[in-house]
């Protein structure tokens, strides 16, 4: 069996972020006849009741831009855009986030519940729930796919053994997880890959086959997998909440774009997709669309990341505050907008986008080209060339940043990268650039908000090469905090920090939708956009 190369944690989900960024800047509109702003509100849209009860039966088709690559989730990170949708119908997760309520609540588990300063979680589990084997979902095949998930070197390994001290059976039911620190937010963790647990059985026994021949406990198993065409699961008729209502549910991968993913649900060739193109998010948020689905806006979709000085880069033109501030005054993303989104996108230079409940009134970066003047030239030593990485899918905004980088005085070597691979390499892995155009969407949900700031400018050593130790203690103290107040107070300090350090320049805030036929229904959304279709049903 060939074997499949492990990305370093943090990049897949980096990769899914990077295609969803790409996708949504590829389609624009002449900047003349300028668009209305766009006004999206998180959570459901256009879902209706359906008449009558649901109906058993029936075949759902989703459509996607990428699809999973491997069923192990001891190795992954898995997304709504990058697999976690197919996995979670074959596991299921030990717990999920409830968007309606905005907590985490118990799903595979039973329960699940924390000693008062958050530092150890008891997970009790169903009775009598079995692996599609026929082997039982206890406490021992919880603990050996923690186990293995630790010692994989790769998905969500790093941030599993930089919290989690201990994990321990205390009877058959029942695991105890102690952590390294006080994280009250620590089920979205469960709510992922180290949640969807694998039979041992079958691990043990199809080795590294297994990646192609998964065996969980959720809601569908697999039926048949062409990779990069599609994946076709059916029915669990054992699923311990009762067989779902759908026979069958088809993974179809459409690689061209969101308007080809578009065109497949007009044409009924998908019954729902994933869209992340502006222009198209209107069009279906729109009540006349006849479509219902979920949006989110995201916090720093598209970013213009500054190294700031790292060990491939250690006499980078952005380690200087100066050359920082200077880029920060100089960009304008209204401008960026118009030419780069068609007007359709969601401008601003704050962490956070303006819909978030994280957002607050400390001060962001202001377009200003004298300012931008000014501190340039109080870099010393510096003659203003500086390089530019961007995705080559994304050159008008390229363009109209040079332009406006150039318009103060930067000298810049704009180069484009012809894949995203090629992207995540120079930022991500060598760390060998100056400034790069990055996706970098983060909900607002709050346990994946913490761990994915904290591994992208919350540690030393990040991709930035930036640290800041009273940013670092607001995303600690965020995550013990089980009060929404003052959680929003430690990511007002991040943002006042943030405007002061300069560590990167966010310029649009990214809308991610799942959009599916107005006779489906009861899907339900969790964490990173994946979708729990176990209730799933298609009316006539």
């Amino acid at each position: 069996m060939r074997k499949i190369r492990r990305l370093p944690i943090g990049v897949t989900a980096t990769v899914a972020a990077l295609l969803m960024m790409g996708c949504s800047n590829t389609s624009t509109t002449p900047v003349s006849g300028k668009a209305d702003p766009l006004k999206v509100t998180n959570g459901p849209f256009g879902v209706t009741e359906a008449s009558g009860s649901p109906v058993s039966g029936g075949s759902l088709t989703f459509g996607y831009g990428g699809g999973i690559a491997s069923f192990d989730p001891a190795s992954q990170q898995y997304a709504g855009t990058s697999g976690g949708d197919e996995a979670r119908a074959v596991y299921g997760t030990l717990t999920e986030y409830d968007t309606k309520a905005g907590k985490y609540a118990p799903s595979m588990a039973e329960s699940i519940s924390a000693n008062d300063d958050f530092t150890e979680w008891t997970v009790v589990l169903r009775d009598g729930v079995k692996f599609t084997d026929g082997t039982p979902y206890d406490a021992d095949a919880v603990l050996f796919n923690f186990d293995r998930m630790a010692k994989s070197g790769a998905g969500f390994s790093g941030l599993w053994t930089s919290v989690v001290k201990k994990a321990v059976a205390k009877d058959a039911k029942t695991v105890v997880i102690t952590l390294k620190q006080k994280w009250a937010d620590f089920p979205y963790l469960l709510s992922q890959a180290p949640g969807m647990i694998a039979s041992p059985k079958a691990v043990k026994d199809e080795g590294e086959s297994y990646q192609r021949e998964p065996v969980g406990a959720g809601p569908f198993m697999l039926d048949k997998w062409t990779p990069g065409q599609n994946l076709v699961l059916k029915a669990n008729p054992d699923y311990w909440d009762g067989k779902p209502y759908l026979d069958s549910l088809t993974f179809q991968t459409i690689t061209t774009g969101d308007q080809a993913l578009k065109d497949a649900l007009q044409a009924r060739g998908i019954q729902g997709s994933l869209i992340s193109t502006p222009a198209i998010v209107k069009d279906y948020i729109q009540p006349a669309s006849g479509y219902s689905g979920y949006v989110r806006m995201t916090n720093t979709g598209s970013v213009l990341l500054i190294n700031n000085g790292t060990p491939s880069r250690p006499d980078t033109p952005g380690k200087d505050i100066n050359v920082r501030e200077a880029i920060a005054s100089a960009i304008n993303p209204d401008v960026i907008n118009q030419r780069a989104f068609g007007g359709n996108g969601f401008p601003g230079t704050g962490v956070f986008s303006a819909e978030s409940q994280w957002a607050n009134d400390k001060p962001t970066f202001t377009y200003d080209v004298e300012a931008a003047k000014k501190h340039l030239a109080a870099a010393k030593g510096f003659d203003g060339t500086i390089e530019l990485l961007y995705p080559a899918a994304q050159a008008e905004a390229a363009l109209t940043i040079e332009a406006q980088l150039d318009a103060v005085g930067f000298k810049v070597d704009a180069k484009p990268v012809q894949s995203i691979t090629d992207l995540i390499n120079a930022v991500l892995i060598k760390r060998d650039y100056d400034l790069a155009m990055y996706g970098w969407p983060v909900p607002d949900e709050p346990g994946e908000l913490y761990t994915s700031y904290l591994e992208r400018f919350g540690r030393k050593g990040n991709q930035l090469g930036y640290y800041n130790e009273t940013v670092a203690k607001s995303l600690s103290d965020f995550a013990a905090a089980d009060d929404t107040a003052e959680k929003a107070a430690q990511m007002a300090t991040i943002q006042a920090q943030w405007t002061e350090t300069v560590p990167a320049v966010p310029y649009n805030t990214t809308a991610q939708m799942v959009v599916w036929d107005k006779n489906v229904h009861d899907i339900e959304v969790s964490s990173r956009l994946t979708l729990d279709f176990s209730k799933a049903w298609i009316s006539k």
